[in-house]
């Protein structure tokens, strides 16, 4: 316990010596904040009494918080997941800003809610933050605006600083800036570029032997599994008779390929019932092994534009189109896509068309979670590998936003493909949010549920794999002190059925806090 609290100091300390000991600015251009929480919160089947600091120093555009959350078990023990490592140091960073997205220059370090590429073909409601508190990442994004002719600019995103693994860039120009023909000069033409090195980086493999610890029969034995004669697949290493560890190749000719039982006695003897993480026998079919160590990525790139048509204080309308490419797989594109703004609404319609092998939004709201997955308890599977069996379509999305009296905020989206032999052309969002000025001393109350990709909507089946509902109710105690209650539910296919049954594939947190300020 003193090893934590010797870190908490040192994170501390900058921040208090900037306050100058005053608790809330030093000059008319710098604040200091030190608000918290406490609370419970639940992390998987156990719940945690939670205290969390979150200090932070505004100066002119620059401002840095920290994120100092400490979870207790009903032991009194601290979680130790948060601070054995050095990197646990960096995620204690709630956030490094500067200046505002369409600022000359800006830059977030911090958790991301919702991030989305372009128009949200590759990359839509993104967030780096699904799996807090058991994985807390601290992503990056930065970009500039230059004042130049043709007006360049360009953004690169992080989803995690450590493993880089989920990355995204864009890069943008005006063309026709310099033109007489005003009715081009708002054209904006960009190039879009989104990758994840490492579709299996959801999962550890603490004892680097290549095969991830929710597949490993013993994940804390070193060297289980080895390449011993560098052919690309994993010797056993099994105890003999007199507990002496011996090895066998199931691969005797180095091709990459496991051996055929009918002519390697130790595959015919071994593999099946010492290496179920590393082959999988079905009918007599001998499928290669797979060294789930090595990353396994997945590239998505596109182009699109956008064209102002109309605007005015009452009014505006802008045509926009988009297309994106899965490297090894589809392409999809939108054409024609408007966007408008009037009155209380704001409104997109899209045409869209999608090859074989596509689907819109691949990182979205629950692709840290759908990057890969366990079916059967022994085969490890990527979202990438869900695209073979998905076909053309042809089809429409919308999306209404709407401020009622200043009250009440609605958002509702849908798409609707159709097309031979498709299953995956339909999702749907809705959120719903009082204004806090409408109740008194409410801070926050809203909720959402979201579903994409799904053969069918239908309101008697919400829970599917690709589904998501979220809530939030905070209500201010007094000057100082909110009472806030979060929720959250979302669903994973463990037996890969495409179905949920049971509360075994029902992943939920709920967490109820004090959030005080000093």
């Amino acid at each position: 316990m003193m090893k934590h609290f010797f870190v908490l100091c040192i994170l501390l300390l900058p921040l208090l010596l900037a306050a100058q000991t005053d608790g809330s600015s030093v000059s008319g251009q710098t604040e200091f904040n030190f608000n918290g929480t406490a609370g419970y919160v639940t992390v998987g089947s156990q719940t945690y009494s939670q205290l969390r600091f979150l200090p932070e120093l505004k100066f002119h555009k620059f401002g840095i918080g920290l994120d100092l959350d400490i979870l207790i078990n009903s032991d009194m023990n601290v979680r130790s997941e948060d601070w054995d490592d050095p990197k646990d140091i960096i995620n204690k960073i709630y956030y490094i800003r500067y200046a505002e997205r369409d600022n000359p220059f800006y830059l977030r370090v911090q958790g991301f809610s919702d991030y989305t590429l372009g128009h949200g073909l590759i990359m839509n409601n993104y967030t780096n933050r699904l799996l807090y508190p058991t994985q807390r990442n601290i992503g990056a994004m930065v970009g500039f605006n230059l004042k130049l002719p043709f007006q360049p600019g360009a953004e690169v995103f992080s989803s995690d600083l450590i493993k880089n693994e989920i990355l995204a860039a864009a890069a943008h120009f005006k063309p026709f800036t310099l033109s007489d023909k005003k009715s081009l000069t708002g054209l904006t033409i960009g190039a879009l570029f989104a990758i994840d090195r490492n579709q299996y980086g959801k999962y550890e493999d603490k004892d680097g032997d290549g095969v991830p610890d929710v597949l490993d029969p013993d994940p804390n034995k070193k060297n289980f599994r080895h390449d011993l004669d560098g052919d690309g697949l994993y010797n056993s290493v099994l105890p003999d008779a007199n507990g002496m560890y011996t090895t066998e190749d199931p691969d005797m000719d180095g091709d990459g390929i496991l051996d055929s039982p009918l002519v390697n006695s130790y595959v015919k003897d071994h593999i099946e019932l010492y290496d179920p993480a590393l082959v999988h026998l079905l009918d007599n079919e001998i499928l290669p092994l797979r060294r789930y160590g090595d990353a396994k990525e997945v590239i998505i790139a596109g182009l699109n534009y956008s064209l102002p048509l109309v605007e005015n204080d009452n009014f505006r309308l802008e045509h926009y189109a988009e297309y994106a490419k899965i490297n090894g797989y589809g392409s999809g594109f939108i054409f024609p896509g408007f966007y408008t703004k009037f009155l209380i609404f704001d409104l997109n319609l899209e045409g869209r068309r999608f090859s074989d092998k596509f689907i819109p939004a691949y990182f979205d709201h629950l692709y840290d979670e759908q990057r890969s997955g366990v079916v059967g308890d022994t085969v490890l599977v990527t979202k990438d590998q869900s695209l073979d069996p998905v076909k053309s379509s042809l089809g429409w999305y919308g999306k209404l936003s709407a401020d009622i009296a200043k009250s009440i905020s609605i958002t509702a989206a849908y798409q609707d493909m159709y097309g031979e032999d498709t299953k995956t052309g339909k999702s749907v969002m809705a959120k719903i949010s009082l204004d806090p000025r409408w109740i008194r001393n409410l801070v926050e109350a809203s909720v959402s549920y979201s579903q994409s990709n799904v053969a069918y909507f239908s309101l008697k089946k919400l829970q599917t794999p690709s589904a998501a509902i979220n809530g939030i109710v905070s209500y201010r105690l007094n000057d100082k002190t909110v009472l806030s209650g979060r929720y959250s539910e979302r669903y994973v296919d463990f037996d890969g059925d495409s179905r949920i049954k049971g509360k075994m594939e029902l992943l939920k947190c709920l967490s109820l806090l004090v959030e005080f300020q000093l």
